[in-house]
């Protein structure tokens, strides 16, 4: 038996996410990167410990781009 949810709140959930992450300054993402930011805004980042600390030496690792006038 199939069962439907009555529920609208995942698709309010949804759109206004979608609201939130276009703004009209941020218009212009595409598809895919707008699938990917609510996907990461609605579900949370699933990083285990591992991944947050290779993404914590890349940051650090980088070049410094502060110019000091």
């Amino acid at each position: 038996m199939c069962i439907i949810s009555t529920s609208t709140a995942v698709v309010e959930r949804g759109f206004s996410t979608m609201n939130m992450l276009c703004s009209p300054l941020r218009s212009t993402f595409t598809q895919t990167k707008l699938t990917h930011l609510m996907f990461t805004c609605i579900e949370g980042l699933d990083l285990n410990d591992k991944t947050l600390e290779e993404l914590c030496d890349a940051f650090k690792n980088r070049k410094q781009r502060k110019i000091m006038l």
